[in-house]
Protein backbone atom coordinates (compact mmCIF):
# COMPACT_ATOMS: atom_id res chain seq x y z
CA UNK A 1 0.00 0.00 0.00
CA UNK A 2 0.95 3.65 -0.36
CA UNK A 3 1.17 6.50 1.12
CA UNK A 4 -2.66 7.51 2.01
CA UNK A 5 -3.03 3.82 3.16
CA UNK A 6 -0.22 3.42 6.12
CA UNK A 7 -2.82 4.72 8.54
CA UNK A 8 -4.88 1.66 7.27
CA UNK A 9 -2.65 -0.99 8.24
CA UNK A 10 -3.19 -0.02 11.94
CA UNK A 11 -6.32 0.56 12.07
CA UNK A 12 -9.95 -1.40 11.11
CA UNK A 13 -11.20 0.29 7.84
CA UNK A 14 -13.87 -1.23 8.88
CA UNK A 15 -14.03 0.70 11.88
CA UNK A 16 -16.30 3.46 11.02
CA UNK A 17 -16.92 6.36 13.46
CA UNK A 18 -19.25 9.66 12.80
CA UNK A 19 -15.40 11.62 13.08
CA UNK A 20 -14.59 9.24 10.19
CA UNK A 21 -17.59 9.90 8.06
CA UNK A 22 -17.24 13.76 9.07
CA UNK A 23 -14.05 14.25 7.69
CA UNK A 24 -14.77 12.44 4.56
CA UNK A 25 -17.34 14.62 3.56
CA UNK A 26 -15.53 17.64 5.01
CA UNK A 27 -12.75 17.05 2.73
CA UNK A 28 -15.22 16.92 -0.15
CA UNK A 29 -16.41 19.22 0.86
CA UNK A 30 -13.73 21.79 0.81
CA UNK A 31 -12.52 20.10 -2.79
CA UNK A 32 -15.76 20.82 -3.98
CA UNK A 33 -15.73 24.57 -3.20
CA UNK A 34 -12.52 25.15 -4.54
CA UNK A 35 -13.96 23.29 -7.77
CA UNK A 36 -17.03 25.42 -7.98
CA UNK A 37 -14.83 28.66 -8.13
CA UNK A 38 -13.14 26.78 -11.15
CA UNK A 39 -15.84 25.65 -13.11
CA UNK A 40 -18.31 28.42 -12.52
CA UNK A 41 -15.74 31.35 -12.67
CA UNK A 42 -12.22 30.65 -13.93
CA UNK A 43 -13.27 28.07 -16.65
CA UNK A 44 -16.29 30.48 -17.90
CA UNK A 45 -13.74 33.26 -18.39
CA UNK A 46 -11.45 31.32 -20.35
CA UNK A 47 -14.19 29.77 -22.18
CA UNK A 48 -16.27 31.98 -22.45
CA UNK A 49 -18.40 29.69 -20.21
CA UNK A 50 -18.53 27.48 -16.70
CA UNK A 51 -18.21 23.73 -16.42
CA UNK A 52 -22.07 22.32 -15.57
CA UNK A 53 -21.66 19.18 -14.38
CA UNK A 54 -25.21 19.06 -13.64
CA UNK A 55 -26.14 18.67 -17.69
CA UNK A 56 -24.13 15.25 -17.56
CA UNK A 57 -26.67 14.27 -14.32
CA UNK A 58 -29.46 15.58 -16.82
CA UNK A 59 -28.13 13.56 -19.49
CA UNK A 60 -28.00 10.63 -17.27
CA UNK A 61 -31.55 10.64 -15.86
CA UNK A 62 -32.95 11.01 -19.95
CA UNK A 63 -30.75 8.24 -20.93
CA UNK A 64 -32.00 5.76 -18.36
CA UNK A 65 -34.88 7.28 -16.84
CA UNK A 66 -36.64 8.70 -20.02
CA UNK A 67 -36.80 12.15 -18.43
CA UNK A 68 -35.53 15.47 -17.68
CA UNK A 69 -34.43 16.06 -14.62
CA UNK A 70 -35.04 19.33 -13.42
CA UNK A 71 -31.79 21.66 -12.91
CA UNK A 72 -32.00 22.26 -9.37
CA UNK A 73 -32.65 18.71 -8.71
CA UNK A 74 -29.48 17.80 -10.84
CA UNK A 75 -27.54 20.21 -9.15
CA UNK A 76 -28.68 18.90 -5.92
CA UNK A 77 -27.24 15.49 -7.07
CA UNK A 78 -24.16 17.28 -7.88
CA UNK A 79 -23.19 18.88 -4.67
CA UNK A 80 -24.09 15.14 -3.07
CA UNK A 81 -21.77 13.02 -5.23
CA UNK A 82 -18.82 15.86 -4.93
CA UNK A 83 -19.22 15.60 -0.93
CA UNK A 84 -21.06 12.07 0.03
CA UNK A 85 -20.42 10.04 -2.93
CA UNK A 86 -17.05 10.59 -4.27
CA UNK A 87 -15.47 10.78 -0.71
CA UNK A 88 -17.05 7.61 0.09
CA UNK A 89 -15.87 5.81 -3.02
CA UNK A 90 -12.61 7.14 -2.35
CA UNK A 91 -12.75 5.70 1.68
CA UNK A 92 -13.53 2.03 -0.13
CA UNK A 93 -10.94 2.14 -2.72
CA UNK A 94 -8.29 3.34 -0.66
CA UNK A 95 -8.75 0.92 1.94
CA UNK A 96 -9.48 -2.22 0.60
CA UNK A 97 -7.96 -2.30 -2.97
CA UNK A 98 -4.55 -3.14 -3.34
CA UNK A 99 -1.91 -0.83 -5.12
CA UNK A 100 -5.11 1.16 -6.09
CA UNK A 101 -3.22 4.52 -7.19
CA UNK A 102 -1.00 2.70 -9.78
CA UNK A 103 -4.23 0.57 -10.99
CA UNK A 104 -6.00 4.22 -11.27
CA UNK A 105 -3.52 5.70 -13.12
CA UNK A 106 -3.21 2.84 -15.51
CA UNK A 107 -6.84 3.09 -16.17
CA UNK A 108 -6.71 6.83 -17.11
CA UNK A 109 -3.57 6.87 -19.05
CA UNK A 110 -4.29 3.45 -21.12
CA UNK A 111 -7.92 4.41 -22.06
CA UNK A 112 -6.47 7.93 -22.84
CA UNK A 113 -4.02 6.69 -25.38
CA UNK A 114 -5.90 4.02 -26.96
CA UNK A 115 -8.69 6.61 -27.43
CA UNK A 116 -5.94 8.78 -29.59
CA UNK A 117 -4.27 5.77 -31.12
CA UNK A 118 -8.02 5.28 -32.82
CA UNK A 119 -7.96 8.83 -33.73
CA UNK A 120 -4.64 8.78 -35.00
CA UNK A 121 -5.91 5.94 -36.91
CA UNK A 122 -8.85 7.67 -38.18
CA UNK A 123 -7.23 10.71 -38.97
CA UNK A 124 -9.08 12.92 -36.31
CA UNK A 125 -6.36 12.98 -33.99
CA UNK A 126 -5.66 16.97 -33.30
CA UNK A 127 -2.80 19.26 -31.53
CA UNK A 128 -4.51 20.08 -29.19
CA UNK A 129 -5.39 16.54 -28.11
CA UNK A 130 -1.48 15.73 -27.98
CA UNK A 131 -0.54 18.58 -25.83
CA UNK A 132 -3.45 17.48 -23.77
CA UNK A 133 -2.07 13.94 -23.58
CA UNK A 134 1.40 15.02 -22.62
CA UNK A 135 -0.02 16.54 -19.79
CA UNK A 136 -2.08 13.75 -18.48
CA UNK A 137 0.81 11.72 -19.18
CA UNK A 138 3.50 13.89 -16.82
CA UNK A 139 1.08 14.56 -13.96
CA UNK A 140 0.42 10.74 -13.91
CA UNK A 141 4.83 10.46 -13.95
CA UNK A 142 5.11 12.68 -11.36
CA UNK A 143 4.14 9.43 -9.23
CA UNK A 144 7.58 8.31 -10.32
CA UNK A 145 9.62 10.89 -8.48
CA UNK A 146 7.76 12.52 -6.11
CA UNK A 147 8.74 11.80 -2.88
CA UNK A 148 5.65 12.50 -1.42
CA UNK A 149 3.28 9.30 -1.26
CA UNK A 150 0.19 11.69 -0.25
CA UNK A 151 0.54 14.02 -2.94
CA UNK A 152 1.57 11.12 -5.49
CA UNK A 153 -2.00 9.40 -4.37
CA UNK A 154 -4.22 12.44 -4.13
CA UNK A 155 -3.17 13.32 -7.66
CA UNK A 156 -4.03 9.89 -8.73
CA UNK A 157 -7.53 10.09 -7.25
CA UNK A 158 -8.46 13.64 -8.59
CA UNK A 159 -7.43 12.38 -11.93
CA UNK A 160 -9.74 9.40 -11.74
CA UNK A 161 -12.62 11.49 -10.93
CA UNK A 162 -12.27 13.08 -13.85
CA UNK A 163 -11.86 9.89 -15.93
CA UNK A 164 -14.97 8.71 -14.12
CA UNK A 165 -17.30 11.49 -14.95
CA UNK A 166 -15.80 11.60 -18.27
CA UNK A 167 -14.44 8.32 -19.68
CA UNK A 168 -17.30 6.68 -18.18
CA UNK A 169 -20.50 8.57 -16.98
CA UNK A 170 -20.66 10.60 -20.00
CA UNK A 171 -20.52 7.53 -22.86
CA UNK A 172 -23.53 6.33 -20.62
CA UNK A 173 -24.92 9.37 -21.03
CA UNK A 174 -24.54 9.20 -25.06
CA UNK A 175 -22.24 11.77 -24.87
CA UNK A 176 -18.66 11.43 -26.15
CA UNK A 177 -15.63 9.85 -24.66
CA UNK A 178 -14.00 12.25 -22.62
CA UNK A 179 -16.26 15.25 -24.58
CA UNK A 180 -12.94 15.00 -26.70
CA UNK A 181 -15.06 15.13 -29.83
CA UNK A 182 -16.33 18.63 -28.54
CA UNK A 183 -12.44 20.10 -29.21
CA UNK A 184 -11.11 19.19 -26.29
CA UNK A 185 -11.03 22.42 -24.41
CA UNK A 186 -13.76 21.55 -22.30
CA UNK A 187 -12.83 18.51 -21.41
CA UNK A 188 -9.45 19.68 -20.30
CA UNK A 189 -10.85 22.38 -18.11
CA UNK A 190 -13.06 19.77 -16.39
CA UNK A 191 -9.77 17.50 -16.56
CA UNK A 192 -7.88 20.23 -14.18
CA UNK A 193 -11.15 20.78 -12.06
CA UNK A 194 -11.12 17.43 -10.95
CA UNK A 195 -8.24 16.51 -10.15
CA UNK A 196 -7.91 19.41 -7.88
CA UNK A 197 -11.30 18.58 -6.15
CA UNK A 198 -10.12 15.10 -5.96
CA UNK A 199 -6.61 16.25 -4.77
CA UNK A 200 -8.07 18.51 -1.99
CA UNK A 201 -11.06 15.95 -0.91
CA UNK A 202 -8.54 13.51 0.01
CA UNK A 203 -5.76 15.30 1.04
CA UNK A 204 -7.67 17.22 3.73
CA UNK A 205 -9.42 13.91 5.01
CA UNK A 206 -5.73 11.93 5.19
CA UNK A 207 -4.07 14.88 6.94
CA UNK A 208 -7.08 15.01 9.44
CA UNK A 209 -7.34 11.40 10.18
CA UNK A 210 -3.57 10.61 10.40
CA UNK A 211 -3.82 13.53 13.32
CA UNK A 212 -6.49 11.66 14.98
Amino acid sequence: MTGTTQGAKSADPLAITPALVARLFIGGFAGLMVWEGWARFITAWILDGPLEPSGLVISLSKAYLGWEQPRLAAEAAHYVIGIVGYPVAYYIISRFVPRWPILLDALVWIAFTIFLAFKLVGGGLTTFSVVFWLIVTVVTATRFFNPNALFADCLSWGSFTWFNALGIMAPLAGLPFLLMDWGGSLSFMSYVGHVIYGFIAAYVFERWQARD
